[in-house]
């Protein structure tokens, strides 16, 4: 029977089922990187979790994002640093030279748990209540494959201001995995160049394809380039399959995604809306290859955030994640053009208007 060594989770509360036993299990260390982390009734039990395993001798080091988990109290953040959790708000403190504003809008987007320095978690998943019902991708990996991880999660310690001697130890390892480590590849953006590499992961999948592309992701917002991309791949047959949740959690993002839709039947992709808040990342190709992280198919997250995925060549886990998305795409609303032409004229108003918030947000952006 062909196994997968990468075990992959479909819900938000799946993975963070699987993520509080390896943190339970941990027996060395726990090295966490999150976007959003909130203190309610899911988030306390990450918490007292990390305090638990701190109080009993593990190295415990945490990153939220200054922005993403704002709402951590000061009461728990010293509750957490007294049981020895080492925790750190993620703020930009290098390239200054950008201004101001490209300070305040470059977050730290990834989600990433390494246990042991050697079991790995990876994808879209953060923590709040509200997040328990939805649907998201996040893998689990372990072995060396993990060192990448831990180079990376060293990397931004050090950004918001963690002391380099604590993670010296892990600085030593590459981001790339090693050539006798094969069919993965990690996906790492540092938001200070216009060189994204999750943008170009997803214009290869769209370049490359012979058959089929699935692109899932909960916001959408893509520049020329990978319009470009997208076009060429119809031109040539190459089906194209795209999920998005018909209601996201952030309104504006979701009517500027639907701004985009008459182009994309122009062009011939299949948009499905899933009924569930859809917050996995990532893309599908020819059952060959496909990418999972936190890089939304957006210009936010090429160009503003620090964000992570992996590549991954495995037959048995492309073929999981195949049918989760089917099963996905299933469960939608598939739009068809004369269908969103008779859509109302509010909503079209409300499409072009979140349109050009998102363009003056973007504005210093060159495709």
């Amino acid at each position: 029977m062909n196994e997968s060594k990468y075990v992959l989770y479909s819900t938000t509360q799946e993975a963070w089922d699987a993520m509080k036993v390896a943190i339970l299990n941990a027996k060395k260390s726990i090295y966490w990187e999150v976007y959003i982390l909130v203190e309610d009734e899911e988030g306390v039990q990450f918490f007292d979790l990390l305090e638990k395993k701190a109080r009993e001798g593990l190295d415990v080091k945490l990153i939220v994002d200054s922005v993403g988990s704002y709402q951590i109290s000061r009461k728990k953040v010293d509750d957490l640093k007294k049981a020895g959790v080492d925790i750190h708000f993620f703020q930009e403190r290098k390239h200054r030279y950008r201004g101001i504003w490209k300070r305040i809008v470059t977050r730290t987007h990834r989600k990433i748990l390494i246990v042991d320095e050697n079991i790995g978690f990876i994808g879209g998943v953060n923590v709040s209540k509200k997040m328990k019902d939805w649907l998201d991708v996040q893998v689990r990996m372990h072995g060396k494959v993990v060192r990448s991880l831990l180079r990376s999660f060293a990397k931004s310690y050090i950004i918001c201001g963690g002391d380099k001697e604590k993670v010296k130890h892990l600085i030593k390892y590459s981001f790339r995995v090693r050539k006798n480590i094969k069919n993965i590849e990690f996906v790492f953006d540092d938001a200070d160049t216009q060189k994204s590499q999750s943008r170009k992961k997803y214009i290869e999948a769209l370049t490359k394809a012979r058959e089929r592309v699935i692109l899932f992701s909960p916001y959408y917002f893509p520049d020329k380039k990978f319009l470009f991309a997208l076009w060429r791949a119809r031109k040539r047959g190459v089906k194209v399959d795209l999920l998005i949740p018909f209601r996201s959690d952030l309104r504006i993002v979701q009517y500027a995604a639907f701004a985009w839709f008459n182009l994309m039947q122009k062009y011939g992709v299949n948009i499905h809306l899933t009924n569930k808040m859809m917050h996995g990342k990532g893309v599908l190709v020819d059952d060959d290859w496909a990418m999972i992280g936190s890089a939304n198919l957006d210009k936010t997250s090429f160009y503003d955030n620090y964000e992570a995925g992996v590549r991954i060549h495995d037959k048995k886990f492309v073929q999981n994640l195949k049918a989760t998305l089917l099963e996905w795409a299933e469960d939608a609303v598939s739009i068809d053009k004369m269908q969103w032409e008779k859509r109302g004229q509010i909503h079209r108003v409300k499409e072009w208007f979140a349109l050009q918030l998102l363009k003056i947000w973007h504005r210093n952006i060159k495709d």
